[in-house]
């Protein structure tokens, strides 16, 4: 699949000729480039093939200059991997098998380890091999230098802590937002009362707003009646609602037009002429801008034409690595704000760099910029070759996940499935070749490799119809090949390599039985060419799809007027007059029908209660108490074979079937898998075990975490850590 070659192109310092899928690219000064984009400009000429063929007396040679097998593979990967694959490694006694690693975390060193950190957070963040061990066999309870982030089991239980936390408050308020546990605890036990301390909310008695002169004295405190409104809610609403605001004076009132000061065109006109764009009319003057658009005023109103700048700093995206020259670790990334990235990757303590260098114990290095000045488009595809030339080339171990990069993908920190043998095993069989399985499953090849699965054995249809090498640089056998296929396109696609072996032996003039998919050069910049394609199609969606080049150019130069073949389906403005609005609806049966098929007419009809006149349009709303018959119900329900479908099929219908008691005799309605079990006290508990917050909780268990939630057992749950709110 992949292929390194020599290449001369002048003026150039080439390293190699390198293949990722179906992309030719170069390697140049430490970088990809495609070499599909350059092609014609520097017409590279293959020299020779650089794949060193490995015979058994020359891996066996090569071999004898290393010590060890892991210094082997490092150092002579494609040596090595020859030698595995034979089952020649067994016969090279003289490289010593990697020795197991005495263990590391014995109750000494994790003892010594914990007391660099003052909490068991910073403990478990820093150090979480040996927090771990500590955890298992039980020791962080010995460890009391360790301060706990969260309290035992039953601590706000007692009466004395409780009280002694209020003790650190002024009001009910701040105690109940600052320690949430502690106060519904007082407030479960009854302890509340006790804690005198504590002020309680200024609350105004029952009625007191309902007494025209509080109301009156409330609203002297405030000049306008939007303050009045912010500053006491309650005081405001008994004003509106006992009519008194008009009595108050000294409020002053939003500055309202009058009804009906939008529907006059000169006062639209006078708005409109205040605003340059006609952006700038629809957000500053909502209802005037939807009164023109109402009455079809905006194509009289001249606005001066928006011009998109685009981004103003150009493209600046950045490709950048860090690298471990001494263990061969290199991490490429990708960003549009390198010192952001760079303050990142050096403080974040989740963050993959930090991670590293921290375990190795060195300090960050400074990052080396591969490439600048990029659009988002060229990051996303650089960011992967740069990716692949650190990990196939230069033989470095790349710290960040190679599948998150790529077209469409750049690094998101998507979550990667975990491939399992069995896993692997499965997507392979989906794929006929190793290529297909690498572009269309990357995760998984990777995964296969990981676990040394590309092999004859375990994927024999992968290598069952591969040709023996040079097999391609026979003309007879590309011939051959070529005339299975009708187009150039179609021979690439399904035969890359008898492809590529055509181009670079320049055999493609002698192919006269290939056709050329793609139109030349110019081609769409004559309008009688465009015009007889557009012949093909009735509509601009259909042309759009089946030839949106020679569809760009119509649209560009406006010749739909000399397309009448070509149909709109865009009505013009004002199209909908009362006629054709009533002619459309005589088309539908019920309001819904009318709906979904002309939305644009069915708002017309609607906002100008044009609907109630068309009578042969029948409402599809049930009539009050249509659900209450249980004959009724039982029909619907038989429209369905579970409950869940009933419930979301026809909500009004399932409700009163719950609410009387009828949904039980619905046999024929499958139940919820989990609808026998019984949320006691004890299943809730034995399920909370398995998450370590209550987010997961929820999100794992969402029946249990309500029983949980309603019954106020999560203060008894201290395993489940939650999100402070301070």
């Amino acid at each position: 699949m992949f292929g390194i070659y020599l290449l001369d192109i002048p003026n150039k310092q080439i390293i190699g000729f390198y293949k990722d899928n179906h992309d030719i690219i170069y390697a140049t000064k430490g970088m990809f480039i495609p070499l599909h984009l350059n092609y014609k400009y520097y017409q590279p000429i293959i020299i020779s093939f650089m794949q060193k063929k490995w015979t058994k007396e020359t891996v066996f040679e090569e071999s004898k200059k290393y010590s060890s097998r892991s210094e082997f593979k490092r150092n002579k990967s494609g040596a090595f991997r020859v030698a595995y694959i034979n089952g020649w490694l067994d016969e090279m006694v003289w490289l010593v098998h990697p020795v197991a690693k005495p263990v590391k975390w014995i109750k000494e060193a994790v003892f010594e380890e914990s007391k660099k950190y003052s909490t068991t957070n910073d403990f478990n963040l820093k150090n979480a091999s040996a927090y771990t061990v500590a955890r298992k066999n039980g020791w962080l309870e010995e460890m009391t230098w360790l301060k706990r982030k969260y309290v035992v089991r039953g601590f706000w239980q007692l009466k004395e802590n409780v009280f002694n936390e209020s003790h650190k408050y002024n009001t009910i308020k701040e105690f109940r937002e600052g320690c949430s546990t502690a106060y519904y605890s007082a407030k479960e036990k009854g302890w509340l009362e006790e804690m005198t301390w504590l002020k309680r909310a200024n609350c105004k008695p029952v009625g007191y707003w309902k007494i025209k002169s509080n109301v009156f004295k409330e609203s002297h405190n405030y000049k306008s009646r939007k303050d009045f409104c912010e500053g006491c809610y309650l005081a405001y609403i008994a004003a509106k609602r006992n009519g008194w605001l008009d009595e108050m004076d000294w409020l002053l009132k939003a500055n309202r037009k009058e009804k009906g000061y939008w529907n006059v065109k000169a006062n639209v006109f006078a708005e409109a002429q205040q605003y340059q764009y006609k952006s700038d009319f629809q957000r500053k003057s909502p209802s005037a801008y939807a009164s023109a658009r109402l009455h079809n005023w905006l194509s009289e109103i001249k606005f001066d034409p928006k011009v998109s700048k685009g981004d103003p700093r150009g493209p600046i995206h950045i490709v950048y690595v860090y690298i471990d020259e001494k263990n061969k670790y290199a991490y490429v990334g990708a960003t549009n704000d390198i010192k952001r990235r760079d303050n990142e990757h050096r403080n974040h303590t989740n963050d993959a760099v930090y991670k590293y260098f921290q375990d190795k114990g060195v300090q960050v290095p400074k990052y080396k910029i591969l490439l600048d000045g990029l659009t988002l488009v060229e990051r996303q595809r650089e960011e992967r070759l740069q990716s692949l030339y650190y990990r196939d080339v230069l033989h470095y171990i790349l710290i960040n996940n190679i599948n998150l990069t790529g077209d469409n993908v750049g690094s998101l920190g998507a979550l990667i499935k975990k491939w399992t043998k069995k896993a692997v095993l499965r997507e392979a069989e989906k794929y006929k070749t190793p290529t297909e399985f690498f572009t269309k499953s990357a995760g998984a090849y990777d995964a296969a490799l990981k676990f040394k699965m590309m092999n004859k054995n375990t994927f024999p249809w992968f290598y069952s119809k591969r040709m023996p090498p040079r097999w391609w640089n026979v003309k007879e056998h590309v011939f051959e090949e070529s005339q299975k296929y009708k187009t150039w396109n179609e021979f690439f696609q399904k035969s890359p390599a008898a492809h590529f072996s055509a181009r670079k032996h320049k055999w493609e003039n002698e192919m006269t039985w290939l056709s050329r998919d793609q139109a030349p050069q110019g081609y769409w910049q004559n309008e009688e060419n465009v015009l007889e394609e557009s012949k093909k199609y009735t509509t601009r969606t259909d042309f759009f799809k089946g030839c949106h080049a020679a569809y760009d150019y119509a649209s560009k130069h406006n010749l739909w007027k000399r397309m009448p073949w070509i149909k709109t389906k865009t009505k013009v403005n004002g199209y909908w007059t009362k006629e054709r609005i009533f002619e459309e609806g005589a088309k539908y049966s019920t309001k819904m029908e009318f709906k979904r098929n002309a939305p644009r007419a069915y708002s017309l009809a609607t906002k100008n209660k044009w609907i109630d006149e068309m009578e042969w349009v029948e409402s599809d709303v049930k009539p009050m108490g249509y659900w209450q018959n249980k004959q009724t119900v039982m029909e619907e329900a038989r429209q369905y074979s579970s409950r869940v479908e009933f419930r979301w099929g026809s909500t009004s219908a399932y409700k009163s079937a719950i609410s009387n008691g009828w949904i039980d005799e619905t046999t024929w309605l499958k139940r919820p898998q989990n609808y026998n079990l019984k949320w006691t006290r004890e299943n809730v508990f034995l399920e909370s075990h398995k998450y370590m917050t209550r987010g997961a909780f929820k999100e794992g268990c969402s029946t249990a975490y309500q029983v949980a939630r309603k019954k106020g057992w999560f203060d008894e749950m201290t395993w489940l850590k939650k999100k402070n709110k301070k």
